[in-house]
Order: structure tokens, then C-alpha cells, then sequence
């Protein structure tokens, strides 16, 4: 059973730091990898950025309630509500696949050492 939990692909669980402008202030929010894909995702398909999608989801639960205990948790179950409604993609679809750097061609020899 735990096979199925402990043999996820890691790059689901990286942690990662962005900074977003909230109600004026620039703040850090660290999520998992997953999560941050999948914000991208409803920003998206809501038609905005991510960070502008975060600003708007924040001002809209200050309109609702005074304080917000967790932001990041709010965020986190954002996305299990678009993972909910959106059954049919798995969950690694949302890992960039990290593309290798080219490699650098090598400098051309000057003239003088070349002859």
C-alpha cells in the first residue's frame, strides 16, 4: 500500500519559492513543485498570471473574512479543487520536464595560436 505514496516521483514534492505581490507588499510563498504547476494552470484557465491570479484569490478572501491563517494552505486546497475537477490528467503531467542546458560550442582558437 505505501508503494503507491512512497514511490512518487520526487520532482512532485520539490519545495519552491516565489515572490507575489499581496495587497500592495511583496511576500515569498514556498509550495511543492505539484502545486505551483497547478496554480499555473488555474491562473491559466482563468486567464491570468499566476501571480495575478494569488493577488486575486487573496483580495477575494480579505473581502470575506479579516484574517487568513494560512495562505499557502488556502492555495494548496485550490488546487485539489482543480485537480477534482479536471479527473482525467494525471498528476505527474503537471512536472515541467527540466530540459538539459546545451552545451557550449568552444571558442574559436585566435589567429596567432591556430597558424
Amino acid at each position: 500500500m505505501c508503494n503507491l505514496y512512497s514511490g512518487q516521483d520526487k520532482r512532485l514534492y520539490a519545495r519552491e519559492k516565489r515572490s507575489v505581490r499581496l495587497s500592495g507588499f511583496v511576500t515569498s510563498i514556498c509550495l511543492e513543485r505539484l502545486f505551483w504547476r497547478v496554480l499555473d494552470e488555474t491562473a491559466a484557465s482563468e486567464g491570468m498570471s499566476t501571480p495575478r491570479f494569488i493577488g486575486k484569490l487573496y483580495e477575494e478572501m480579505q473581502a470575506r473574512e479579516d484574517t487568513i491563517s494560512s495562505f499557502a494552505s488556502l492555495l494548496r486546497v485550490t488546487c485539489a479543487i482543480y485537480i477534482n475537477r479536471n479527473p482525467d490528467k494525471p498528476l505527474v503531467s503537471y512536472v515541467v520536464q527540466e530540459t538539459p542546458k546545451p552545451v557550449a560550442a568552444p571558442a574559436a582558437m585566435p589567429a596567432s595560436v591556430a597558424a
